[in-house]
Protein backbone atom coordinates (compact mmCIF):
# COMPACT_ATOMS: atom_id res chain seq x y z
CA UNK A 1 0.00 0.00 0.00
CA UNK A 2 1.46 3.09 -1.25
CA UNK A 3 -0.65 5.31 0.83
CA UNK A 4 1.26 4.57 3.84
CA UNK A 5 4.45 5.15 2.92
CA UNK A 6 5.43 6.35 -0.91
CA UNK A 7 8.50 6.79 -0.60
CA UNK A 8 9.30 8.27 -4.23
CA UNK A 9 6.57 10.94 -3.10
CA UNK A 10 8.25 11.45 -0.06
CA UNK A 11 11.56 12.21 -1.54
CA UNK A 12 10.26 14.42 -4.19
CA UNK A 13 8.52 16.15 -1.67
CA UNK A 14 12.17 16.66 -0.45
CA UNK A 15 13.49 17.90 -3.37
CA UNK A 16 15.33 14.14 -3.51
CA UNK A 17 17.21 14.78 -0.51
CA UNK A 18 17.73 11.23 0.89
CA UNK A 19 19.67 12.51 3.70
CA UNK A 20 17.06 14.83 5.13
CA UNK A 21 14.64 12.14 4.32
CA UNK A 22 16.22 9.16 6.92
CA UNK A 23 16.74 12.52 9.63
CA UNK A 24 12.94 12.87 9.00
CA UNK A 25 12.39 9.38 9.31
CA UNK A 26 14.15 8.38 12.14
CA UNK A 27 12.86 11.66 14.16
CA UNK A 28 9.09 10.06 13.01
CA UNK A 29 9.99 6.71 14.15
CA UNK A 30 11.33 8.04 17.63
CA UNK A 31 8.97 10.41 18.13
CA UNK A 32 5.68 8.45 16.82
CA UNK A 33 5.07 5.88 19.35
CA UNK A 34 5.73 8.46 21.97
CA UNK A 35 2.80 10.41 20.94
CA UNK A 36 0.52 7.32 20.79
CA UNK A 37 1.84 6.63 24.39
CA UNK A 38 0.44 10.19 25.71
CA UNK A 39 -2.97 9.62 23.99
CA UNK A 40 -3.12 6.35 25.19
CA UNK A 41 -2.40 8.18 28.75
CA UNK A 42 -5.08 10.90 27.94
CA UNK A 43 -7.62 8.41 26.63
CA UNK A 44 -7.42 6.62 29.80
CA UNK A 45 -7.46 9.77 31.77
CA UNK A 46 -10.48 10.69 29.78
CA UNK A 47 -8.74 14.01 28.64
CA UNK A 48 -10.05 14.97 25.27
CA UNK A 49 -8.55 18.29 24.97
CA UNK A 50 -5.16 16.40 25.39
CA UNK A 51 -6.12 13.46 23.26
CA UNK A 52 -7.56 16.22 20.69
CA UNK A 53 -4.08 17.99 20.68
CA UNK A 54 -1.96 14.68 20.37
CA UNK A 55 -3.94 13.30 17.73
CA UNK A 56 -3.83 16.58 15.73
CA UNK A 57 0.06 16.28 16.29
CA UNK A 58 0.27 12.92 15.03
CA UNK A 59 -1.36 14.26 11.79
CA UNK A 60 1.25 16.63 11.51
CA UNK A 61 4.04 14.39 12.01
CA UNK A 62 2.16 11.62 9.41
CA UNK A 63 2.05 14.20 7.01
CA UNK A 64 5.88 14.96 6.82
CA UNK A 65 6.57 11.96 6.03
CA UNK A 66 3.78 11.42 3.84
CA UNK A 67 1.55 8.40 5.06
CA UNK A 68 -1.76 9.73 3.82
CA UNK A 69 -3.54 6.47 5.55
CA UNK A 70 -2.14 7.48 8.79
CA UNK A 71 -2.92 11.08 8.20
CA UNK A 72 -6.70 10.22 7.47
CA UNK A 73 -6.91 7.72 10.48
CA UNK A 74 -5.14 10.78 13.02
CA UNK A 75 -7.77 13.09 11.56
CA UNK A 76 -10.62 11.19 12.13
CA UNK A 77 -9.05 10.69 15.70
CA UNK A 78 -8.92 14.41 15.97
CA UNK A 79 -12.62 15.15 15.43
CA UNK A 80 -13.63 12.53 17.68
CA UNK A 81 -11.56 14.06 20.22
CA UNK A 82 -13.44 17.35 19.46
CA UNK A 83 -16.89 16.00 19.83
CA UNK A 84 -15.67 14.36 23.03
CA UNK A 85 -16.32 11.08 21.64
CA UNK A 86 -13.21 8.68 23.45
CA UNK A 87 -14.89 5.60 22.43
CA UNK A 88 -14.36 6.86 18.55
CA UNK A 89 -10.76 7.81 19.24
CA UNK A 90 -10.20 4.87 20.80
CA UNK A 91 -11.40 3.00 17.94
CA UNK A 92 -9.38 4.96 15.69
CA UNK A 93 -6.30 4.63 17.25
CA UNK A 94 -6.35 0.95 17.29
CA UNK A 95 -6.57 1.29 13.19
CA UNK A 96 -4.02 3.69 13.61
CA UNK A 97 -1.55 1.54 15.26
CA UNK A 98 -2.03 -0.78 13.10
CA UNK A 99 -1.24 0.40 9.95
CA UNK A 100 1.65 2.58 12.06
CA UNK A 101 3.28 -1.00 12.32
CA UNK A 102 3.03 -1.48 8.83
CA UNK A 103 3.88 1.77 7.62
CA UNK A 104 7.44 1.79 9.80
CA UNK A 105 8.45 -1.65 8.27
CA UNK A 106 8.05 0.50 5.14
CA UNK A 107 9.98 2.98 6.50
CA UNK A 108 12.63 0.97 7.88
CA UNK A 109 13.12 -0.16 4.14
CA UNK A 110 13.20 2.82 2.58
CA UNK A 111 15.76 3.80 5.88
CA UNK A 112 18.51 1.15 5.38
CA UNK A 113 18.31 0.34 1.46
CA UNK A 114 20.15 3.62 0.84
Amino acid sequence: MRDLFDSQQFLASLAHDRELGVELIDAFLEDCPRRVAELIEALDGGDAVQATKLAHSLKGMCGVVRADVLVGLALEMEYAGRDGNLDRVREKLDAFTGKLDMARERMLDFRNLG
